[in-house]
Order: structure tokens, then sequence, then C-alpha cells
């Protein structure tokens, strides 16, 4: 790391590493390893006992942590959130010219994450309305900001898994309107 962090200093490499950048990799480095700090286990029935490394928690350079949160991440939403219909994911990227002022602009991603997640339940929900669905017509999603390609390039950009289709009420219930294949015709 200092190696890295003197080439950068020097100007050998051509990077800008914010302090938070710095941090994570930093977390990243001593994520799972012993010597920086562990809780002991034991099983009161068998009474085997196991050391666990502490881990960083990251949400950006390290595997582990990025891959226990997105497991527990999908099994809340598949076993709590989600209701039991057909879902549809969307994605939406960005031009180039706008990615960097969008990852350093919160207030300017977020308009533009609303407007999208907006518009696309406006068409679900129209989209029921004009199959008969009457009354209140709502729909709903959940929106994942993932902020790299796969090759760690900046890169903001939304995932967003949508109802596909609309609830309406009838009397004191809640009906679903299945949409399936939409055309956007």
């Amino acid at each position: 790391m200092e190696t890295l962090y003197g080439a950068i200093d020097d100007g050998a490499i051509a990077v800008r590493t914010p302090k938070h950048a710095k941090k994570e990799l930093e977390a990243y480095l001593d994520c799972g390893l012993l010597c920086r700090g562990f809780a002991r286990l034991r099983c009161e029935r068998c009474e085997e006992s196991r050391l666990v490394a502490f881990s960083c928690k990251g949400r950006g350079f390290c595997p582990s942590c990025l891959g226990r949160r997105m497991c527990a991440t999908a099994a809340n939403l598949i076993e709590d959130v989600l209701p039991e219909v057909a879902h549809r994911p969307w994605v939406l990227t960005f031009p180039f010219p706008w990615r960097r002022r969008l990852a350093q602009d919160g207030a300017s991603f977020g308009v533009l994450t609303r407007i999208f997640v907006e518009s696309v339940e406006r068409f679900y929900e129209e989209r029921a309305a004009r199959r008969g669905a009457c009354g209140a017509v709502k729909s709903g999603a959940v929106t994942v900001v993932q902020r790299t390609s796969g090759d760690m390039r900046l890169n903001p950009h939304l995932h967003v898994v949508f109802l596909d289709g609309a609830y309406h009420e009838d009397g004191t219930e809640l009906v679903w309107n299945e949409l399936g294949h939409l055309r956007t015709r």
C-alpha cells in the first residue's frame, strides 16, 4: 500500500484517491485476519470452539463482505418485502459524460432515480387502468444503486425490480393485475 500511495504522491500514477476509498481499501486488507481481531465462538452442546476473524463490512472492495451483504439483502427482499407476484428487472445507465458528475452529486442522482422509478411505475399503473383496473391503481419497486461496472470503472447506474403489474382496491381487498410481456408501443 505504501508503494502505491508513494507512486500516487510522486505523480508516477495519475490517480486521485479520496480518503474514503483509502479507508475502505485498507480495511479490506485487514478483513478476515485473525491478527487484526477476532471473536471466539463456543458450542454449548459439543464444546467445540472456533475463532472467527472480524470483517471489514465494506461496501466497495471486499468480495466476501459485499457478497454476504448482497445475499442478506436478497433474502430479506424475497422473504419479507416483495409480494409473491410477477417481477421484472430494469437497469438504467447514464451517458459517459454524466457519470462523474452523478457520482459526485448525490442530489442530482437522487432526482434522476426518482424520475425513472416514478415514470416506470406510472407506465405500469396506466397500463393496468387501461386493462380494466378501477379506482386507485398502484405498483411498486425496489432500487439498488451500483457505482461501478464489473471492471471497477466509475459507472453509477440503477438496478430496479418492479412489480410486473399493479394493485387496485376492490372493496376491501387488493386485487393484483399482472401485465406480463408488456410492449411499449
